[in-house]
This record gives structure tokens, sequence and C-alpha cells, in this order.
């Protein structure tokens, strides 16, 4: 068995602190925060959802066996180690003393074997765990998990969306395929939850008997040493971008997200307010529909990619702010250094208009429609979209802009075939095997893009195969999106968010704000 020691433990701790941007102490502690957010979560149970605004809830009353950190990298949570066996096979957990739920009952080895069972069967993300064939308690701290084949089963338990919560096992058992609701919303976070009422809000309270995990000498990404320094925290739904951004001036709010980038210098003005930068955030990303006639001609494709200039599609999405984009050609955002890689840089933002003329003649395009599925919903991809468009109209193609709302974008995209562009956005993932969806032949989020070395390529990234290995096939993959122009990546764009200068300690971390080892002063 290969065992996680407790050096390489102690190399987790220096990487969680290495990477802390909280305070480790609350400066004052109680106080209730307002906190606007674009959307309402779809459920409170965690493992039903893969929304944003249902993990912003997740992630403060929920933990798992394993969780990611500031910079990305896996670190324990509920485990308290683990050992691997040498074929892969097999993983033993063995748990944290003295973890309470918020019912006060103790965390054992039932709880996690009942969750994660539960998980396997209903749960949207069960599909990452499919080489998993059993998970079982050996005793009330140890649990086993069985695998048919190696996988990376550490890194998928720690994936934030849908997040593998652990929930008390009567809880698990109690609503068996059926959402968990009410009162039976129980987990083992730093909060718990006091009311939800979808579309006014959900109100959470610190848990007073959280129990720290001192391992850790401060909070780090989506874990580390936890410490809740207010009494409630208050997530309020307002999607109108001039409500949220009323709501800051005012004080009626201490928090919001996703403010608009052209209301950013009137609240700098603001000596009460903060602007924060959520870096990364979104990456401005074109999927395209291989099922089309005309996206199913290489040549086609390579004429759309030479056509566009990155600089400026991401000037327009971002108003035109500088602070707000990047240009840059990897899947993976420069800040998550262990997948960062900059293959296909050859071909990214080289706009040549003759190139694209000669790419246009190999494919036999005759000035056909090409339907270009974009929304105002997200004033960022609407910007794009337009400034794309016109890139393409300008090289001599014919393209289509057709404008709908989010969920009808996204309902079409999925279901039909008469588009051949969708414009869209990435947040952050966290291990290649997170878009296999989007490469993998037959899965429907690839839209009919099939190529026999990219399957091979997803097939060791999916593997047990050492984080060595994982790396090269990841790079040679990425090589082969932009050689293949699977889908057109154009460029980085972060999103404003501000607060009250009344809170002290909050830090912005990829799509998902953290009101731990938070405090509000004045309460």
């Amino acid at each position: 068995m290969t065992i996680l020691k407790s050096t390489t433990l102690s190399s987790f701790m220096v990487l969680a602190c290495a990477g802390t941007a909280l305070s480790a102490t609350c400066e004052t502690t109680g106080g209730k925060i307002q906190a606007a957010m674009t959307a309402n979560a779809s459920t409170m149970d965690p493992i039903l959802s893969t929304t944003n605004a249902s993990r912003q809830i997740a992630i403060h009353l929920f933990e798992s066996l394993v969780s990611l950190d500031q910079n990305y990298k896996v670190i324990p949570q509920l485990a308290q180690d683990w050992k691997r066996s040498d074929d892969g096979l097999a993983y033993t957990f063995t748990l944290r003393d003295g973890v309470q739920f918020h019912n006060g009952k103790s965390l054992t080895s039932a709880d996690v074997v009942a969750s994660l069972k539960r998980f396997l069967k209903i749960s949207p993300g069960a599909n990452r765990f499919r080489a998993v064939t059993d998970v079982v308690a050996i005793d009330p701290k140890t649990v086993k998990f069985t695998l048919s084949q190696d996988f990376p089963l550490i890194t998928n338990l720690a994936m934030p969306s849908p997040v593998v919560a652990i929930i008390p096992a009567e809880i698990a058992e109690k609503y068996g395929d059926k959402e968990v609701r009410g009162v039976d919303v129980i987990g083992t976070g730093p909060f718990r939850l006091v009311d939800w009422r979808p579309d006014v809000g959900i109100k959470m309270a610190k848990f007073e008997n959280y129990v720290t995990d001192q391992r850790f000498s401060g909070p780090s990404g989506f874990g580390g040493a936890r410490t809740v320094c207010v009494d409630e925290v208050n997530f309020l739904p307002i999607s109108e971008d001039a409500s949220r951004v009323a709501g800051l001036q005012t004080g009626e709010l201490d928090f919001a997200e996703a403010v608009p980038i052209t209301a950013v210098p009137q609240l700098e003005t603001n000596k009460d307010l903060k602007v924060e930068i959520v870096k990364p955030r979104w990456a401005v990303v074109l999927e395209l529909g291989h099922k089309n006639p005309l996206m199913a001609s290489l040549p086609f494709r390579k004429a759309l990619l030479s056509a566009i200039n990155a600089e400026q599609v991401m000037r327009a999405a971002a108003f035109g702010r500088p602070d707000y984009f990047r240009v840059q050609p990897s899947i993976f955002f420069p800040e998550q250094t262990q997948w960062y890689a900059e293959a296909g840089a050859e071909t990214y933002n080289k706009p040549d208009l003759n190139k694209v003329k000669a790419y246009l003649a190999e494919a036999g395009y005759k000035n056909e429609p090409v339907v270009f599925l974009t929304n105002q919903n997200y004033a960022w991809m609407y910007k794009a979209s337009q400034a794309i468009a016109a890139q393409w109209q300008q090289a001599g193609i014919n393209v289509k802009l057709e404008l709908m709302d989010w969920p009808s974008q996204i309902k079409r995209a999925q279901t039909s075939n008469d588009w051949a562009i969708n414009q869209t956005g990435w947040s952050p993932r966290f291990d290649p095997f997170q878009l296999t969806d989007g490469l993998h032949c037959k899965a429907v989020s690839s839209f009919g893009y099939c190529n026999e070395k990219m399957e091979q390529l997803l097939k060791t990234i999916n593997s047990g195969a050492s984080d060595t290995e994982r790396q090269t096939a990841w790079t040679a993959a990425q090589k082969l999106v932009w050689d293949d122009v699977a889908v057109l990546r154009i460029g980085d764009y972060f999103e404003p968010e501000a607060t009250r200068t009344a809170l002290s300690g909050y830090q912005p971390f990829y799509v998902t704000p953290r009101f731990w080892n938070v405090t509000k002063k004045g309460k």
C-alpha cells in the first residue's frame, strides 16, 4: 500500500498556508453580512447541482473528504489521511476525530459510505466515478473505496461542483434519490442553514460547534483552518446590476458579485467601498457545432481561427478596461501552474486575412450563412460575440448572430443541430478530466467533435497514470485542440465584485465568495 505519510501531509500544510489569502483570526466577532448574488441557488442539496449559485452555498455548509487549497492543490478536509494500494485499485481513508454535524451528531464512516453511495447513484457528477465499484466502512473511522481501474480518485473527490458532500447517514437514507430539503439540510461546514426561501434569500448562521482543522495555520481555498467571525450571512438573489450597485452605495449590502464594469469608476470614488477583480474568472470560449456541414470542415474552422484578433475581442468584452482581460492560449489559467501550457500558441491570436481566404477556398465556402448563438444576459459574452462577428464578416464569412436568453441558448445548443457557433464562458477547471465532456467522442457537450488521437490522450488523462504522464498528455491534448480547432478559446475575462470597507479579511477567489475569516466592523 502507498501511504499518505506525515511528511507528505506536512507538505500539504505548507502549500495551503503559502496560498492563504484570508486572515487566520477574527478582528471582531458578531454582526450580519448582506451578500448580493446574481442568481438564486436551485437546491440546497449539494450533490444535485453543478451551478455556480448552488456551489456558492454548498462550500459554506458542507465538507468533503478532501478539498482544494488557494493554489488549486488537493488538501485533506474530513480525511485525516489515506492509503492507496500499489495497483491503484483500493483507497482507504481514515477520518478526523471530533467532527460534528450541524445536528450535533459525530461524523463516522457510516455517514461517508451513505453519502458516497447516494452521490454515485443520483448526482450529475457521478459519471466521474464510473470506476468506483464499492465503498464500505471498515470500522467507525475507516472507509475503503474499491475501483475497477485506476483513475484520479483523490482529485475527483476534491472537485467543488458538485461537491462530494458528507451528510448524516440517516438523512442520505431517508431521502435516497429525492432532494434533501428543510431542516434536513445538514453538513459539517462552518455555517449551518437557517432558512431558504427561493427567489427571496438564504440565511445561514455560524455553526458554534464547528471543529476547525488545526492541521492548518489558516484558511486556504475551499478549506484549511476556517473560522466564522460573524453571526449570520444572508445570500440575496439580486439579478439587476443597478440594484446591486445601489445597495452597495446605500449600505444595504455589504457585498455584491458581478458588478458591471461600467459602474466601476463610480464605485471607486466611494471611500466606503472596495472594488476587487476576481481573477481568474471566465474563459471566453466559442463552442463549435461539429455536426454542422461547414464546421465539419477543418479548413473552414481554421479560417474562423485565422480571422480572430483576440486582443480586440477581449478589449470589447471588458469595455476597454485592460485590468479586466488577458490574452493567452492556455485552456487552464496561468494561476493554475500544474496544468498551464502554451501548446498551440503558434496559431493562437495570429489574424491573417490571406490565410482566411486560402482556407475558405480550400473549404469550398460559398457564402453560406453561419449561425452564431449568443445572449445579452452576460454583457461580456454579448460584447465578445459582436466583436467576433464583425471580424468574421470583414474577413468574408457570412456570420449571422442569433440573440436569445441564456437558458434558451443552452437548450438549443444541446438539443439542436441548426447552429454553427455557440458563445459561452468556461469557469476555471481544476483538472483536465473535467474537459472530457467537451472533447470526447459522443459526449453531449462536444457537439459532434471526435478525434481518435484525442481519445487516446483523454484515456491517459483519465487514468491512474503519474502526474508527469498526465501533464504530458494534457499538453499534447491542448496542442491538438488548436491544431484541430476543436473549440475556440478567445481569452480570459475577469469580473469586478465589491464590498463595503466595513468587511475586513474578505478576498476574492475563483467564482465563489468565502465568508469565513471575514469580520464586519460596526455590526
